[in-house]
């Protein structure tokens, strides 16, 4: 995806934070372009005036933010989980949001 190509950023967040973390190019020469700490700080500063990201679940308080979780994965599964995201059009998140989302729905007391 070029620049030209970004995802609609009023949309698919997943999408929009997955093209600017690893698709977007940047000129050379910019006197504006902010690159690694300061990009951080930056984004962090924006994240912060505006509430930041929106949260997943449709019902949560404004400014609420949405469980972060991290998980450690054998690279073979980290390779599965990429391709079928590549072949979904998905991001790695939304991927595993669902997965993670199966998992409990059929294991869960009430299942």
């Amino acid at each position: 995806m070029s620049n030209s190509d970004k995802p609609d950023a009023g949309t698919d967040y997943d999408a929009l934070s997955d093209w600017a973390e690893n698709e977007m190019t940047l000129p050379t020469k910019s006197a504006t372009a902010k690159r690694g700490r300061e990009a951080a700080a930056a984004g962090r500063a924006l994240l912060d005036r505006v509430g930041g990201r929106p949260s997943l679940d449709p019902d949560a308080e404004p400014g609420s933010e949405s469980p972060v979780r991290q998980v450690r994965l054998p690279k073979p599964l980290d390779a599965r989980i990429d391709a079928i995201a590549e072949q979904q059009g998905r991001s790695r998140s939304a991927v595993l949001r669902d997965a993670v989302a199966e998992y409990a729905d059929a294991h869960s007391a009430n299942a």
